[in-house]
């Protein structure tokens, strides 16, 4: 787990992901944007993040990863919790996660670029 704070007036976003290249790179790019970025390689590992970070504003979290919980099943988890932190869920397989997601979060397609993980992002934070 990694954290920074490149605008500490900005609630952080929880990357979720299991490889490290594409954590590594979505997290440079955050972060390159000003947002604070904490991280998790899967997630259970996401929720010791948030049960210790209580100010996370955002987590965005792939799909497919190792352990008990995929990132759906972690949106969901977190739904049925009360939480009102913000989603956003990635995946090369989006007709099979959108189906699954139900409309409990956004959902960005990979490979996504810079501009689009950034509108995806944007688009999480704003208000409504």
């Amino acid at each position: 787990m990694k954290a920074t704070s490149a605008t500490p007036s900005a609630a952080p976003v929880l990357v979720v992901e299991d490889d490290r290249n594409v954590l590594d790179i979505t997290s440079f790019v955050l972060e390159s944007a000003g947002y604070p970025v904490l991280t998790a390689m899967n997630a259970d590992e996401a929720l010791a993040v948030l049960a210790s970070h209580p100010e996370v504003g955002l987590v965005l979290t792939d799909v497919n990863m190792p352990g008990r919980m995929d990132g759906i099943d972690l949106v969901h988890a977190l739904r049925q919790a009360g939480s009102r932190v913000r989603c956003v869920v990635v995946s090369g397989d989006a007709m099979h996660a959108a189906e699954r997601l139900d409309g409990a979060a956004p959902f960005l397609a990979k490979p996504y670029d810079r501009r689009s993980l950034l509108r995806a992002v944007g688009d999480a934070f704003a208000p409504g």
